[in-house]
């Protein structure tokens, strides 16, 4: 039987998490009766003061998957492909207070800090060009008839593929892998908290952009 199902796949996620330092603020579980699909998504956050007010948001990532028909019939023996197994990790840093910076000059600290954690954490992936993709979200509002920043956000997505695992017969295999993943994501997210931390100069700290 494959390693994989949807429950072996979300407790495997539970515990990588917990592993790597990083505790769930929402767990959102949901079922698609008309395609026969389950949806999973959470969302993480790193060890952090409390309460999380404007101002002092560290960064967080949110991670999902989508279990298909094809992929239950596969894991319960059928003969039928499962198709790609992805895993979403979408980005969250709020960069309200360094909103005065250029997009470039943003996405620029953010592929910093990646590299960095990328460098230290599992080096043998440090020649990606661009592990995250990432984007600078901007919001505003009216102040006196003048359009105001509400929030400046920096979102970056990536997808780790499972779709291997299928042909694993190892049962601590999945877990490993998604061991592995949750301490890069741990690595990466402490990284762009130092770099964009509130109690850094102007909120912002610099690091080795080489």
């Amino acid at each position: 039987m494959p390693v994989i199902t949807y429950d072996e796949l979300a407790a495997g996620l539970e515990d990588a998490w917990v592993l790597a330092g990083l505790h769930d603020h929402e767990i959102n579980e949901t079922v698609n009766p008309e395609l026969l699909e389950r949806t999973y998504k959470a969302e993480l956050f790193p060890e952090h003061p409390e309460p999380l007010i404007e101002g002092t948001v560290v960064p967080w990532v949110d991670v999902g998957f989508t279990w298909s028909p094809a992929q239950q019939l596969h894991a319960e023996g059928a003969p039928i492909s499962p198709g790609v197994t992805d895993m979403t990790w979408t980005y969250t840093v709020d960069v309200r207070q360094q909103g005065e910076r250029s997009d470039i000059e943003l996405a620029r600290a953010f592929h910093a800090a990646v590299r960095s954690a990328i460098r230290r954490i599992a080096p043998e992936m440090s020649g990606i060009a661009e592990y995250i993709a990432v984007e600078v979200r901007r919001g505003y509002r009216l102040s006196n008839e003048r359009p105001a920043q509400a929030y400046c956000q920096l979102v970056g997505t990536n997808v780790t593929d499972l779709s291997d695992m299928w042909t694993e017969r190892q049962p601590e295999a999945l877990r490993e892998a998604l061991r592995d993943e949750l301490m890069v994501v741990s690595a990466l997210l402490h990284a762009l908290g130092e770099t964009f931390a509130p109690s850094g100069i102007g909120g912002y700290r610099a690091v080795d952009t080489a």
